[in-house]
């Protein structure tokens, strides 16, 4: 009877472990492939010149890339996970958003460093948080 209840609690460790390095193997693909998209030359005339377009898109990644991002460390320790880590991994997406505007600036020739990207960046982290939370219940 004891050997089943430790098999229960190996198994389920290893069930959690494995989701949680899912996660975090999705995070770094994920961090990686929007700096790529971030850093990618862009087209002086592109194809479709939708008003905010570019705003949307900065909103919608930083959407995914802070849900992902608070999603992985929840599921690290859903006991002790506090509101300074949900700050902390919300702070880290916005800085980042910063950080990628500046080096757009100082490291390539056809992006530029853009006050209104970082606006947009920071309301997908927003709205990342919002998704967190309201999935978070049904965790």
């Amino acid at each position: 009877m004891q050997r089943n209840w430790m098999t229960f609690w190996i198994m389920r460790d290893i069930k959690n472990l494995s989701g949680r390095r899912s996660l975090l193997i999705a995070g770094i693909s994920y961090t990686i492939f929007i700096t790529f998209l971030f850093f990618t030359p862009v087209p002086e005339e592109s194809a479709l010149e939708l008003p905010w377009l570019d705003k949307v898109v900065h909103a919608l990644l930083h959407w995914l890339l802070c849900s992902i991002w608070l999603t992985y460390f929840y599921l690290g320790d859903q006991n002790h996970f506090s509101s300074k880590m949900l700050m902390l991994a919300l702070i880290t997406c916005f800085f980042y958003g910063i950080v990628v505007e500046a080096f757009q600036q100082w490291f390539t020739e056809t992006r530029t460093f853009d006050l209104l990207d970082i606006v947009a960046n920071a309301v997908g982290d927003l709205l990342g948080l919002l998704t967190f939370r309201l999935v978070r219940k049904n965790m």
